[in-house]
């Protein structure tokens, strides 16, 4: 119920930009097309339903146009919406398409997915037995997905191992903004564009503003997009007074639509981290930054996703024949009954959504990159990730208490990557201080030549400071050098 209520939201935002215009007849086509359906539900050998053949044949026919466009049932339509939500029943883990299987981009902190020890870049082949090679990461993350406290089977191909993990699922509530201040300049990561985004980001720029601070490192590498509201909503928190980026529709339907920031903040000065998977809304908001004249760009060149997809509900036949007869006009989507008769057709009414791509969108100056991407300004090769630990998402140790057996802390968690990262600590890393946290501490001691006590004091949490900035400055250049180019601005 929640994803069809997002849906008549969307509904609601997209029908001020509708314009008054019929859909063009297919005419002649209508009887062809039934023909062919009728074929293959008579040839098939194993037979089908109608239904069944309905929803094959529009698969089939949506897929054909791009990589982005499709058709989805009712259950593949919630998972889609369940992708872009920040809470759910799963394993925690942002999944994407691969040759070999199914790529995870992402484990998110103390997650199922992470207690079991899986790592970004790690491929999955096989669930509950079932070999997922060339399916679509959408599909699979439904498969992932299930009841709380139910276990899921994964077979994990990583380098030349094949591993095999039994994980219980578990709600996941994801955060897509991560930050941390350092000095005088804030880190914020945004993984991203989810129900909520916007939101979360301007939560963290209160805080950002609540210390003074002007310099920004927005990390929007990995980040394949999103929702375009929510990056334009963080678009509005940073960028002057201005336009944000302009829908360029291909359909008459559609009135184009310029989205424009209200000026709140014009203040910062922002070096974005991008790379090669940052894409779609990442580049509106990358594109809108560096075009505002308020930022730059550091990393590798970006995706060159410069489409845009929208989403339409899409009627039964039962339903599409009822609206018919009621009102002698012929529509086959959620939003054209409601664009021109004020019509909401029930969730029982909908037989899934098409995806489809539907314009370009172009950046505050005009620039049009589909199949292009955006150039940084500086040029810094990708990141490593030692012992799979991402190190920009690690945080200096701040506090001032003692670390020792059993502390259960936010601090024992960067604590054990940083020592992970080093090659100290061996386990998953998580939040609890115990035997193998300490014995890795004690190596870590016994190489610093620091007195060997098993405890995090003050001299080992300032040494392990030191061996974090040390491997970033070694293993992400890319943040480094935005550090860097940074403190040359004047606060």
């Amino acid at each position: 119920m929640r994803k069809f209520k997002r849906f008549v939201s969307l509904v609601l935002i997209i029908c001020f930009i509708y314009a008054a215009a019929p859909f063009a007849n297919a005419g002649e086509y209508d009887s062809y097309l039934g023909s062919m359906l009728e074929f293959m539900t008579e040839m098939y050998y194993e037979g089908f339903t109608d239904e069944e053949g309905l929803i094959t044949a529009l698969k089939g026919m949506f897929s054909g146009l791009d990589e982005y466009s499709g058709f989805y049932d009712r259950e593949e339509m919630a998972a889609w919406y369940t992708n872009l939500d920040n809470s759910y029943v799963g394993i925690g883990a942002v999944l994407e398409n691969d040759p070999d299987g199914i790529r995870i981009v992402e484990v998110f902190a103390d997650s199922p997915a992470e207690k079991a020890g899986l790592l970004p870049d790690d491929i999955i082949t096989a669930v509950d037995g079932v070999n997922i090679v060339g399916m679509d990461s959408t599909n699979v993350a439904a498969m992932i997905r299930g009841e709380e406290g139910t276990t899921v089977n994964l077979t994990v191909k990583r380098g030349n191992s094949i591993l095999d993990f039994s994980i219980v699922r578990a709600t996941v509530i994801r955060s897509t903004v991560l930050y941390r201040i350092e000095g005088k300049i804030g880190y914020i990561k945004i993984s991203s564009f989810s129900d909520g985004t916007s939101y979360e980001f301007s939560e963290v720029m209160d805080e950002i503003d609540k210390n003074n601070i002007s310099k920004i490192i927005l990390d929007l590498r990995g980040n394949s997009g999103g929702y375009v509201e929510e990056a334009v909503g963080v678009a509005n928190e940073l960028i002057p007074k201005g336009i944000i980026t302009t829908l360029d529709y291909k359909s008459e339907l559609f009135n184009d639509h310029i989205y424009r920031a209200d000026g709140k903040h014009t203040d910062y000065m922002i070096a974005v981290l991008v790379d090669e998977k940052t894409a779609s809304a990442s580049e509106i908001l990358a594109g809108a930054i560096e075009d505002s004249g308020i930022g730059f760009l550091v990393g590798q060149n970006t995706f060159g996703k410069g489409i845009f997809q929208s989403m339409f509900s899409i009627l039964t036949p039962e339903a599409y024949n009822k609206y018919r007869i009621l009102y002698d006009d012929e529509y086959v989507s959620q939003i054209q009954w409601y664009g021109y008769y004020g019509v909401l057709p029930s969730e029982d009414e909908i037989l899934g959504a098409v995806k489809i791509t539907t314009g370009y969108y172009l950046t505050p100056k005009g620039r049009n990159i589909h199949e292009v991407g955006l150039s940084p300004s500086v040029i810094v090769d990708n990141p490593t990730h030692p012992n799979g630990i991402v190190l920009s998402e690690v945080n200096p140790l701040a506090g001032t208490a003692t670390i020792k057996l059993k502390t259960y802390n936010d601090e024992v968690y960067d604590a054990e990557k940083i020592l992970a990262a080093s090659g100290y600590f061996k386990a998953v890393p998580d939040r609890l201080f115990d035997d193998d946290t300490m014995e890795a501490v004690k190596k870590y001691q016994t190489d610093m030549k620091l007195p060997v006590t098993g405890i995090i004091d003050a001299r080992t949490r300032e040494k392990l400071n030191s061996t974090l900035y040390e491997i970033r400055n070694n293993n992400d250049k890319q943040y480094t050098k935005a550090l860097e180019l940074l403190k040359w601005f004047r606060d």
